[in-house]
């Protein structure tokens, strides 16, 4: 296979492991389009690209053995947004389920 179709055929996986907590926001937010949404979503969406921001700006003035290494930090700190979102997608639901309930009754 040639190289350009592998790196195409490799992106969705580069996708997943690195941008899947930052994922969720936006699919949440276009599901729910003009409907009630939560906010948490939201917070964790932020919170992630604050810390990617925070991991880029370490990379600069900070040095490791190979540049590489920065990249295990954004995959840990991926694993960790991806769950925060789920609890969050969670509460969310719960939370536009009761405000429904209450406006209805």
């Amino acid at each position: 296979m040639s190289e350009i179709l592998i790196t195409i055929l490799l992106v969705p996986l580069g996708i997943l492991v690195y941008g899947s907590g930052l994922l969720a926001w936006p699919i949440r937010r276009w599901l729910r389009r003009k409907k009630a949404r939560g906010k948490s979503l939201g917070f964790v969406f932020l919170a992630q690209v604050v810390s990617y921001a925070a991991v880029a700006c370490c990379s600069i003035f900070i040095e490791l053995g190979h540049f590489y290494y920065w990249f295990i930090f954004l995959i840990e700190l991926n694993s960790v947004f991806s769950i925060a979102a789920v609890v969050a997608w969670i509460r969310d639901a719960r939370y536009e389920r009761n405000l429904e309930t209450h406006h209805a009754g």
